[in-house]
């Protein structure tokens, strides 16, 4: 695998790691809020499945998050991450894309729908307005740094990681919480596959996409993986099958015309 360097139009350097694949399809990962490109290694083990499968990969951390250069994080910014990132992997040769997204890079994912994207696997994805308690999330220390500067850092956790810490915005609180569903799902144009975990933290997120998907003008399926807790990390076993069967069916093996 190589570590890749893709700078957006911006001028914000994003890592990447890319493997190679068989013909001209690749699968594009987008990572969760404040992750990297490994997804707590669900990524590492997807893409091993998808390369098997004859896939090229492409993992990217998000801009101010992972490798990638400092960048507040916000949806703006990471739609611009993943479109550059998608057009960087149709320059290697692979323009039939999917893209596997989980949590906040499933609205990203959402959102950006780039061009060379024919089909997308969406884990925990947020598909509608929640009410956050943000003062049980953040220390009152940040939330006094948010209000008094706009921004706040936040520690990063990421095992391995060699950054000290992400920064996010008012602007940032608002994407994850103020989410215009009938805007996004409406304008939603390849199939969509939504896997959720069947565990009760993912319920009020499964039954805001159930309620939404007939906006949809795409195919699109929902499944829940009984048991299983946000993101599906530990049945990554039905993931990898559900998703291998939903590009079977929906991504083709070159592109038509």
């Amino acid at each position: 695998m190589a570590e890749v360097t893709i700078t957006t139009p911006r001028g914000v350097r994003l890592a990447g790691t890319f493997e190679p694949g068989q013909g001209t399809r690749g699968v594009l990962f987008a990572h969760g809020f404040l992750s990297d490109r490994h997804s707590s290694l669900r990524f590492d083990i997807l893409a091993s499945a998808y390369r098997t499968a004859g896939f090229a990969t492409l993992q990217v951390d998000f801009s101010g998050c992972g490798a990638s250069d400092d960048a507040v994080v916000t949806v703006a910014g990471e739609v611009e991450d993943l479109r550059s990132a998608s057009a960087w992997l149709t320059e290697q040769g692979y323009p039939v894309q999917a893209v596997h997204a989980h949590s906040f890079g499933a609205l990203v994912a959402m959102h950006a729908q780039p061009a060379d994207v024919v089909a997308m696997v969406l884990t925990g994805a947020l598909t509608g307005p929640m009410n956050y308690p943000w003062d049980q999330v953040f220390s009152a220390a940040q939330l006094d740094e948010l209000e008094e500067h706009g921004v706040m850092r936040v520690p990063d956790d990421n095992a391995g990681s060699a950054r000290e810490f992400s920064v996010i915005s008012r602007q940032t609180l608002a994407d994850y919480s103020l989410i215009d569903q009938e805007a996004i799902f409406r304008r939603l144009r390849v199939p969509t596959l939504f896997v959720y975990g069947g565990a009760e933290e993912d319920a009020e997120l499964t039954a805001l996409t159930r309620e939404g998907l007939p906006l949809v003008p795409a195919p699109t399926r929902l499944e829940v993986v009984d048991g299983a807790r946000h993101g599906v990390r530990d049945r990554i076993d039905a993931v990898v099958e559900l998703a291998l069967d939903w590009f079977a069916e929906h991504v083709p093996h070159e592109r038509a015309g």
